[in-house]
């Protein structure tokens, strides 16, 4: 009875530390991320936790997809919370009773096979080696954000987004309309308000070597014949098999 109980508040507590934004369920933590970050993830009766590892190199752009939201009392009180670790946080004037809310974008990867190839190019060995040594690994594949007016109005007016990397660690959003770039967006990590976390599939080449195949919601099963976790090597058989 005592291991029901408890494992109702773990329960209970885990919810606490989620909400659902478009149907969708984000996570909520004081944890340091970006888009496409790749680390270790923890969701546990206390907090959400992800410790970031690495970014992968992005020679080619990644399309996202941006969605714009209102924001609702949950949404507010997260962001509120988050305010104590950040002075510089932007505030929002949200009030409940007021029929038009603030807005919150979210920016989802979108292009899930252009980012597989980044990945699994020559420059990113040292991230595909750390995903092949640690098995375990996750990857921030959805953001919650709190952009300015003027910000949500260039997205507004904008027809294509896609994540670049034109300079070393840092990604940044570009903004097209009708095939040219009109706008970058700079997204700062206080105004993150919420994630989402994926996992990695794998597939094994003609060469036997073991790379990323797949990256999908966390809580989804690998499909066709990828795996979720690489098998371990076989053992050579010795001549004496033979």
């Amino acid at each position: 009875m005592l291991k029901k109980i408890v494992a109702l508040l773990i329960l209970v507590c885990v919810a606490c530390q989620t909400t659902k934004i478009k149907n969708d369920s984000y996570r909520f933590s004081s944890s340091v991320i970006e888009l496409g970050c790749i680390g270790s993830s923890m969701l546990s009766n206390r907090e959400n936790t992800f410790e970031a590892k690495g970014l992968p190199v992005l020679k080619n752009n990644v399309r996202v997809e941006i969605g714009v939201v209102p924001y609702n009392r949950k949404l507010n009180q997260i962001y509120k919370a988050k305010a104590k670790y950040n002075q510089k946080q932007t505030k929002v004037a949200f009030i409940d009773s007021l029929p038009i809310k603030p807005e919150l974008v979210t920016i989802k990867i979108l292009d899930i096979v252009g980012l597989v190839h980044e990945i699994n190019s020559d420059y990113n060995s040292d991230i595909l080696k750390l995903l092949t040594d640690t098995q375990d690994s996750k990857i921030i594949s959805s953001l919650a954000v709190s952009l300015s007016t003027d910000e949500i109005d260039k997205i507004r007016q904008s027809d294509a987004f896609y994540l670049t990397n034109n300079q070393y660690q840092k990604y940044t959003i570009a903004l097209y309309k009708e095939g040219k770039k009109s706008a970058i967006i700079d997204i700062n990590p206080g105004t993150i308000v919420a994630y989402q976390v994926s996992s990695f599939c794998w597939t094994k080449t003609a060469r036997g070597n073991w790379i990323v195949a797949d990256i999908v919601n966390e809580k989804n099963k690998c499909s066709g014949i990828t795996k979720h976790k690489m098998a371990e090597k076989e053992n050579k058989k010795s001549l004496f098999d033979m």
